[in-house]
């Protein structure tokens, strides 16, 4: 009798093709089967929390997308996009009006055959929105229950001033025209308006000025305005002569600057040309993929969100324009701010800076290839200096960062080993939890969830994946407290018709059995004690199980929105029961391929879970595990440490250990130990 000991599962599940592949280092700490349940970066696994109900969705019939709105790490929100509307949530509650009780909601023009391409950047309480097919917005929260979306206008926030007027004082010989213009400058933020309209006045000639001769600008006052440059055209260039705090300026024979000369309006989207990507990246908001032009990216000027505005000859701190070269037309499909842009394309990755390291309309800016993967329209994650993304076939997810190695950005293919998840469907929405789990959480388009635990540095990459009674459509992610909170669209089978639910993913902070919540689509009661649950009209005619103060109630039928509980209870979750399935690979030596194998016993170190998990024997026989004397008496009791566990199993040539929880218990399993015999020729 051999005894193994598995110690770690950071490897998460890999493909049936490495089952023989026990020399590879991922061998050691992967796992055959992980279904609903995660990794965790510290190499246990736990059963996941379950999924409580927040709404159904507008629509039942129509599928939607959320949006994350965060505008600092206490105030969040999830916005559910439909078919051409915006309604809004917070922590788990959709947010209703006061005065008429009903969701507070907002017009759009997107369709839903719009939403899955909508690309999103926030700045504080803006969230920019970009499509192909529709004009830049912005969505403005207002207050908690007042939110605006209106189309962007690509204006300086400044007025230009008006009611110009320039005097002459002097003598008339030589007569000569000049012309000026003047623009504002805002307060706090020192943007400058677009120019105003000309002025002109005839004077001498200037190598006739004398002293006391000179020229007069005077101008209205512009709100919010800080100052005023005046510029003087010369040879039909404005050029720089000065900078005014009152609404009058005095030209007494100033020298133009010409390297500093009035700002040129430009708007690059006029035409319907709209972006199709938006970012920030060094004080700058980044568009990018214009309709008429998808390998081209283009920045407002430095400090400003929408003001494109250029100069001749161009100043440091004005609007970008540049355009991707390479052989094939790869639209710009995502641009990611990191220490350089880096642009993912529909053929390849790239790195945009500087030559020098300065990210200006004066520098020589160099865009580098990095590698030729593509990126899909699914919005990618970052991970620390890590992004995460989806390659462009959807059936891949690979990381990308820098390397100081190669001095540019490198990455892996983070699915090679369980490549198995994604055979034959594509990912189709994505978000990364940091807080405290660090999953990247991949919706399929089969309805399933490929989610991975991964921490670069510490080299954790597990894969896992997740179901539920009804099929995953969309997925977001937002800050709620002290951990990252995943909110998922799930489109369920209720009384033979189709009802999409927003769902929130629980916290997994539990001390007390009763305080889980490992049931799906689900609500909670607490309060006095009660004999029956009622408010469940969203499971109508479904079975559903309980979880009433720690105890366990099964197979409850929903009849007129309640179910009646075996006893009364004070704290009770009500919802869709899933299962937890964990199984080891192939127990193996270094020469034992082939040979037959039996487990006798294995001992499960568990941290806070209920003892009563399931073994699975090699004929698909459930044997639930015993309880300890100190759990029976106590419901609410969480073990931690070890327990011995016994398998009632044949001889075989693919030993393993299958453990379930088919009950809404939580299991966390730091390790495993097996007593196994193998035989010394087949049986």
């Amino acid at each position: 009798m051999t005894r193994y000991t598995q110690k770690s599962f950071t490897g998460g599940v890999l493909s049936p093709a490495l089952y023989s592949r026990n020399d590879l280092a991922k061998y050691a700490v992967g796992l055959k089967t992980l279904k609903n349940g995660f990794v965790r970066a510290e190499g246990c696994v736990s059963n996941r929390s379950g999924l409580e109900l927040v709404c159904e969705v507008k629509n039942s019939d129509e599928k939607v997308r959320l949006i994350p709105f965060s505008f600092n790490t206490e105030q969040t929100y999830v916005i559910e996009m439909g078919n051409k509307y915006a309604r809004f949530i917070k922590d788990g509650a959709q947010i209703v009006d006061n005065t008429f009780f009903i969701p507070v909601e907002i017009k759009t023009e997107y369709t839903k055959e719009d939403l899955p391409n909508i690309k999103y950047a926030q700045n504080a309480d803006v969230l920019t929105l970009c499509h192909n097919n529709h004009e830049p917005c912005e969505l403005s929260r207002l207050s908690h229950y007042n939110w605006d979306l209106k189309k962007i206008s690509f204006q300086p926030q400044i007025d230009a001033p008006k009611g110009l007027k320039a005097t002459w004082t002097g003598g008339s010989e030589a007569p000569t025209i000049y012309k000026y213009v003047v623009t504002a400058v805002k307060k706090d933020t020192f943007e400058e308006s677009n120019r105003s309209e000309e002025v002109s006045v005839t004077g001498e000639l200037e190598s006739y000025w004398g002293a006391a001769e000179y020229i007069t600008v005077t101008f209205e006052a512009v709100k919010d305005a800080v100052e005023y440059n005046v510029y003087k055209s010369v040879n039909g260039v404005f050029a720089f002569v000065g900078t005014t705090s009152t609404t009058t300026f005095k030209d007494d024979k100033i020298e133009p600057d010409l390297t500093s000369t009035a700002p040129i309006f430009t708007n690059p989207f006029e035409g319907n040309n709209n972006p199709a990507c938006v970012n920030y990246f060094q004080q700058r908001k980044v568009f990018a993929c214009l309709k008429n032009s998808p390998q081209q990216l283009i920045t407002s000027q430095t400090s400003t969100n929408n003001n494109f505005n250029i100069s001749r000859p161009l100043n440091a701190t004005d609007s970008i324009n540049i355009t991707l070269s390479e052989r094939e037309v790869n639209e710009i499909r995502h641009v990611i701010a990191l220490n350089d842009l880096i642009i993912l394309t529909s053929g390849g990755e790239w790195k945009l800076n500087g030559s020098d390291g300065a990210f200006t309309a004066t520098s020589s800016l160099v865009a580098s290839p990095q590698s030729f993967y593509g990126c899909s329209h699914v919005a990618p994650a970052v991970s620390g200096n890590m992004i995460l993304f989806a390659q462009s076939g959807g059936a891949v997810i690979r990381d990308l960062g820098y390397t100081y190695v190669s001095d540019g950005y490198d990455g892996e293919e983070l699915s090679i080993y369980a490549n198995h998840l994604f055979e034959g469907k594509q990912v189709i929405d994505m978000a990364y939890s940091k807080e405290p789990y660090r999953i990247l959480w991949c919706v399929m388009s089969d309805g399933t969830v490929n989610a991975l635990t991964y921490n670069k540095k510490q080299e954790v990459s597990g894969w896992h994946c997740h179901e539920t009674k009804g099929k995953f459509e969309a997925v977001t992610v937002v800050r709620e407290g002290f951990e990252d909170v995943a909110y998922f669209v799930v489109a369920r089978q209720i009384n033979g018709k189709t009802k999409r639910f927003i769902e929130r993913m629980a916290s997994r902070y539990i001390e007390k059995t009763q305080d889980g919540i490992f049931l799906d689509c689900s609500l909670c009661y607490e309060g006095e004690p009660i004999s029956s649950i009622h408010g469940l009209e969203h499971l109508e005619g479904e079975t559903i199980n309980l979880l009433a103060d720690g105890c366990v109630i099964i197979n409850k039928t929903v009849k007129n929105g309640s179910v009646k509980l075996d006893y009364p209870a004070s704290k009770i979750v009500a919802g869709l029961p899933y299962e937890f399935e964990m199984e080891t690979l192939n127990i193996e030596g270094e020469s034992t391929h082939g040979l037959t194998k039996v487990v006798n016993s294995i001992n499960v170190m568990l941290d806070k879970s209920r003892e009563d998990f399931f073994i699975v024997g090699t004929n698909g026989e459930m044997v639930q595990n015993s309880r300890s004397v100190k759990s029976a008496n106590d419901a609410n009791y969480l073990h931690s440490g070890n327990v011995e566990a016994f398998v009632f199993t044949d001889y075989s040539d693919s030993a393993t250990v299958h453990l379930k929880q088919i009950y809404p218990l939580p299991i966390t399993v730091n390790s495993l130990s097996i007593d196994i015999t193998v035989a010394d020729v087949n049986a």
